[in-house]
């Protein structure tokens, strides 16, 4: 029905074309012009004015262009193509089919007509320009760029198509050419906004930051914009000149009070300057002009935390950190009286936080860690079970965090039970298999620990923690050593400043007889961690075994001084007694 409807209004208006065409001599303009979406600022409407000669083919041309405006494109596709084989050189059906078949996915189809539109219309534009972007959204940038190229040669003072060969070979990382387009396009237009930003961004590709400051104030000069001045200013604060940044935001509030990209970039600027005040002050003035005055304030808590005022943080926080009002602000304040040691109020701040705020999940792990230090561990285990419950809640850390409490409570057993549903749920997450390697090294299960943590390897190459792991296990059992050391310089670089790693080191430098890196690299641990007994008792047997019993017997005195078990405290003083 709908296609015997659809012919009969094909007919009535081919009727009516005839009669008032009289036999075919003109094209309503109207009829034939090339959708402006598909090719914006492109398309050049004044090409579909050619005359046909062929009744034919204008017939097939209004059947399709009628079929066309039905979304019936497979049929408008083949009376294109019939119009086509009445009048091969017509340009105004030649020009439609692309359109055409660009509408229906069939780029490869439509880029075939193209060509052949260029060569037969090898001085037009527009059929070039088409192709090119075609090529560009099938990622075929080398064969965009030929096309600007021969575009260019037909129009060498053409400063917009300069401007997209440059682009086109700075996507390429053909900086060199990019720079000669570019220049080209100046030396048609000096004045050329987009030519002196292009130059600019390109500067920065070559890490020439003097070159793009330059291009950029030019720019800038040329054509101040909001725009303009907010990405100048993002390229300043990336080189720290953070007075020009000032200077820009500042600029742009005083033309925009209340633009709040530029007020925030100020704040952040002036606090990098160390002006809290200043800071401030933009704040209170973004506050008066705001429709989200709790996104002001809580940045003003921010700043007050920023300097240890908590309570002109939690004054500021209070008024909104209601049920019906910020999460954010509940949870900030939440954190405020938990450092204040204020327990039941940040438990029942916490409590109002439902399960759509970005960050439940750390309210909930601050809820289980106020219970734990409460001592009410049966609460804690409560809302950790109560939470992995819920799919929409449940996290990897969670299931770690009850099996390590497990482990505390000497249930290994159900330790083991978490994490193994944790791995049915999270196959691929090397934080469970890391925590589940130290469950088993805490149960003394060593080479099963070994074999979880080489698949924490698997899974994240770059884990500082088990690299240490691994490292140090192997360096104590004197095994792997060359493996071990390059495990654990890998995890140093990866971690830096950390006692614990660097003790992992002097104690592999100790497997491997070089005593003196290893009492160096002690040394050093002792002055990140000075309480550790663990890295002062590795001093004592690395001077133990140098020979020096006085400076051996002073570092065991300190490590058994320091451990608080009396195994640990019983294994020490053997090694003293040794000495004597």
């Amino acid at each position: 029905m709908k296609h015997q409807t659809f012919y009969r209004s094909l007919l009535i208006f081919i009727t009516f074309a005839l009669l008032f065409c009289g036999g075919c001599s003109s094209i309503p303009r109207e009829e034939l012009a090339i959708d402006q979406h598909l090719i914006p600022e492109e398309s050049d409407p004044g090409v579909f004015t050619d005359q046909s000669d062929s009744p034919c083919s204008y017939f097939y041309f209004l059947w399709g262009t009628h079929a066309e405006n039905n979304t019936l494109y497979n049929e408008a596709e083949e009376a294109f193509e019939k119009a086509l084989i009445c009048d091969p050189d017509s340009s105004y059906v030649l020009r439609k089919l692309p359109i055409l078949l660009i509408r229906m996915g069939k780029q490869d189809g439509a880029e075939k007509w193209l060509r052949t539109l260029i060569e037969k219309f090898p001085n037009d534009t527009q059929d070039r320009l088409l192709l090119a972007r075609l090529k560009i959204r099938s990622g075929k940038i080398d064969a965009a760029i030929q096309l600007y190229t021969e575009l260019i040669e037909l129009n060498p003072l053409d400063e917009t198509m300069l401007l997209r060969l440059g682009f086109l070979y700075a996507e390429q990382n053909r900086f060199i050419e990019a720079e000669q387009t570019f220049h080209q396009a100046l030396s048609i237009n000096n004045g050329s906004l987009f030519a002196h930003l292009y130059l600019a961004r390109l500067a920065i590709q070559t890490e020439e930051m003097e070159k793009a400051a330059t291009w950029y104030e030019k720019a800038l000069a040329i054509n101040w914009s909001t725009d303009l001045a907010l990405e100048i200013a993002e390229f300043y604060n990336m080189q720290k000149n953070y007075k020009r940044v000032e200077l820009l935001y500042r600029a742009i509030l005083e033309n925009q009070p209340d633009d709040l990209p530029a007020g925030l970039g100020l704040v952040h600027t002036l606090l990098l300057q160390d002006k809290e005040k200043d800071a401030l002050q933009i704040l209170a003035d973004l506050r008066k002009s705001s429709d989200d005055s709790n996104q002001i304030d809580i940045i003003a808590a921010r700043l007050y935390l920023r300097s240890k005022n908590l309570e002109k943080a939690a004054a500021i926080l209070e008024p909104i950190a209601t049920p019906q009002g910020s999460a954010e602000a509940a949870y900030m304040l939440a954190v405020i009286r938990y450092q204040q040691k204020n327990f039941e109020v940040a438990l029942d701040l916490l409590q109002t936080i439902k399960e759509d705020y970005v960050n439940f999940g750390d309210s909930i792990l601050l809820q289980i860690r106020i219970l734990l230090e409460q001592k009410k561990n049966d609460k804690a285990l409560q809302l950790i079970h109560q939470t992995l419950d819920n799919e929409n809640t449940a996290t990897p850390e969670l299931y770690t965090l009850l099996s390590s409490l497990y482990m505390e409570q000497k249930q290994p057993q159900k330790g083991y039970d978490i994490l193994d549903i944790a791995l049915i749920k999270y196959p691929d997450n090397a934080k469970i298999y890391f925590e589940y390697g130290l469950l088993l090294e805490q149960d003394t299960l060593q080479q099963k620990a070994i074999v979880y943590m080489e698949k924490v390897l698997e899974l994240e190459p770059n884990h500082a923690e088990a690299l240490n792991y691994l490292g140090y296990t192997w360096a104590d059992n004197n095994v792997n050593l060359e493996k071990a050391l390059e495990y654990i310089q890998k995890s140093m670089l990866l971690n830096p400043g950390n006692g614990y790693i660097q003790d992992s080191l002097g104690w592999v430098y100790f497997r491997m007889g070089k005593l003196d890196l290893a009492i160096k690299e002690i040394l050093a641990a002792l002055q990140l961690e000075p309480d550790d007994p663990h890295i002062h008792e590795h001093l004592g047997d690395i001077y133990m075994v140098q020979g020096d019993k006085k400076k051996a017997k002073e570092a065991f005195k300190k490590a058994e001084q320091l451990f608080s078990t009396t195994n640990n405290k019983a294994r020490v003083q053997e090694k003293i007694n040794a000495l004597k």
